[in-house]
């Protein structure tokens, strides 16, 4: 298997898990209250400390993805 090829593989499978936690966040009450108040400030709860560690997840498989797909945009320009 080629760099590119598997820089695709890793993209995909962090996108997966991406998806998955998006899902888990999607379906928390943080989100729904947020959802039916997205200017006011949601109070915090015993359980937002998961919630935030969701987000963080989420943020962190963004940038891994976005730093792939760079690498596989090198490669490209590379191939030229």
């Amino acid at each position: 298997m080629n760099k590119f090829q598997e820089i695709s593989e890793l993209i995909k499978n962090l996108k997966t898990a991406r998806d998955f936690l998006k899902d888990k966040y999607d379906s928390s009450e943080f989100h729904k209250t947020k959802e039916k108040f997205p200017q006011s400030a949601v109070p915090p709860t015993p359980n937002d400390g998961e919630i935030y560690k969701l987000l963080t997840a989420i943020q962190q498989l963004d940038k891994y993805i976005k730093e792939l797909q760079d690498a596989q945009y090198k490669l490209l320009k590379q191939e030229e």
